[in-house]
């Protein structure tokens, strides 16, 4: 199980009365089995795990439709209370309805609600726990706010973005930010800074969930009322492709 043994989770649980979820799916296509694929020695899913127990956050939950995925995540220290359903382990099943089915899960079975619902996706096995502890702190001293969620800078900034009009010819200013496009200002040191949106973690306050269910609402958080929390390129990496695991595990064996 790791250093984070079974009785300091339950601990945990008294002091936090917050969800991690870690949804986790197997049947990936793009990148084939990618939850149980190997980084750095470790599947991919234990990762997340592992910061997740360590950051004391919340109960470590994992959301999955796989045996072996199960049997992993309970090896490292993660519950694994349910099967998820097919309907929801499809590759166009939505992340929120993951969230409401874990919601509905614990309301009816232990009668628990938690205060926070905190997302960890386990494709960002670089995300750390002082990250995950550090997000919630800051939300907790916003009582106003609803969501907060990972940031990066962006590789390209939305000024550079150029497109092809209708005669053949390229043009600048596609973006515009605060009225002001690269038209406007040339200079890159005068470019308005902006960040480009990680889902390494999200955290959101249960009542957003429970209130806006029947709304049509479709993020896994409150896209109207949320702050950011500024994390590296490399806490952001994302396993998306072959490509990216590649570069994860080249940047396991350079630290």
């Amino acid at each position: 199980m790791g250093s984070i043994q079974w009785k300091n989770v339950k601990r945990n649980f008294i002091i936090q009365n917050n969800l991690i979820l870690i949804p986790a799916r197997g049947g990936s296509t793009r990148v084939k089995d990618k939850n149980i694929r190997l980084l750095g020695g470790k599947p991919l899913v234990q990762h997340t795990i592992e910061s997740a127990l360590k950051s004391i956050s919340g109960r470590v939950v994992v959301s999955t439709n796989s045996a072996e995925i199960a049997s992993i995540a309970r090896s490292c220290g993660a519950e694994v209370p349910f099967t998820r359903p097919a309907e929801l382990a499809s590759s166009t099943a939505s992340s929120l309805s993951v969230i409401y089915h874990v919601l509905d899960w614990f309301k009816n079975n232990e009668n628990w609600i938690p205060e926070f619902v905190l997302l960890c996706p386990p494709t960002n096995p670089f995300r750390t726990s002082e990250t995950i502890k550090e997000m919630l702190k800051k939300l907790k001293q916003c009582p106003d706010i609803n969501s907060i969620v990972t940031v990066t800078v962006p590789a390209t900034h939305p000024f550079s973005i150029v497109r092809e009009q209708q005669n053949g010819k390229f043009g600048d200013g596609v973006i515009s930010i605060d009225g002001k496009t690269i038209n406007d200002l040339e200079r890159k040191q005068e470019w308005p800074k902006v960040w480009e949106g990680s889902p390494a973690c999200r955290i959101t306050r249960t009542d957003y969930f429970v209130k806006t269910r029947k709304s049509g609402k479709i993020r896994t958080y409150d896209s109207n009322n949320f702050i950011g929390y500024e994390i590296s390129k490399r806490e952001a990496l994302d396993i998306d492709t072959e490509d990216d695991l590649f570069l994860a595990e080249f940047q396991c064996s350079t630290r």
